[in-house]
């Protein structure tokens, strides 16, 4: 039962952090729906390619690992982008480079 709890907690975090992003882009941004919906569709680009990912970390170990390598990196640049978005961004353009 705990982990159906952990599960739900998680999913409306994630859901107060989408909130959060949608304010940010519509009220810091001045971006339209429009605008917003083809930002938030970069953004999602990993996903969509992420079989070539697989194939990747599969194919070319880093460091001897297949996959912790890729992960770590992985994480390392997606927190970087996600805090250079919150911190260092004022136009549309500077959030798509991010």
């Amino acid at each position: 039962i705990a982990a159906i709890l952990v599960t739900y907690f998680v999913q409306g975090a994630l859901g107060l952090a989408r909130l959060a992003t949608t304010f940010f882009l519509k009220d810091e941004l001045h971006l339209g729906p429009a605008e917003s919906a083809a930002l938030l569709g970069v953004t999602s680009l990993p996903w969509v390619i992420k079989p070539l990912y697989g194939f990747l970390s599969d194919s070319l170990p880093l460091n001897g690992y297949r996959r912790r390598s890729y992960l770590v990196l992985a994480g390392v640049l997606g927190s970087t982008a996600w805090l250079w978005l919150g911190f260092g961004v004022s136009s549309p353009s500077e959030a798509l480079a991010a």
